[in-house]
């Protein structure tokens, strides 16, 4: 149940933010990991890297972010953030950093369209891929 939770959390923080209020999925996704650590029963010090999510998850990578003004190409810069949004997971070990650099890169790379859209609330497919591959990654580091 708390995998399940971790993975609808993060992937919820990361759609509102991404159509509502920024803060949600600049601060949510890594502060929700964080708590899910914590009332794991499995906390460890290295889950604390979840924090660095915030400040890679306010670079952006649409057309007003930093990453944008520096590279300038869309497809190379979903690359790019794919890979720098892998390096909290680093501290869980080279193998779980590289599966997650792989799995991100691959996620943020996908582009689709919409189910449709609630209460002017879009349900983009990209973004239940992307935040629902970093919330698989997050639930796996916490309670495997």
């Amino acid at each position: 149940m708390k995998w399940i939770l971790t993975i609808i959390g993060i992937m919820f923080a990361g759609m509102f933010g991404g159509q509502k209020n920024k803060a949600a999925r600049r601060f949510g996704i890594s502060g929700l990991a964080v708590v899910m650590a914590w009332f794991s029963g499995k906390f460890k010090w290295k889950h604390l890297a979840f924090l660095l999510f915030a400040p890679i998850l306010i670079v952006g990578y649409g057309e007003h972010s930093i990453l944008y003004q520096w590279i300038g190409n869309d497809t190379l810069i979903r690359i790019v953030y794919g890979a720098i949004l892998s390096l909290p997971f680093i501290v869980f070990g080279l193998r779980r950093w590289l599966f997650a650099l792989v799995s991100l890169v691959i996620a943020f790379s996908v582009r689709a369209g919409s189910f449709g859209s609630i209460a002017g609330f879009d349900i983009l497919i990209e973004d239940i891929i992307r935040y629902g591959v970093l919330g698989i990654l997050i639930a796996w580091n916490i309670f495997k």
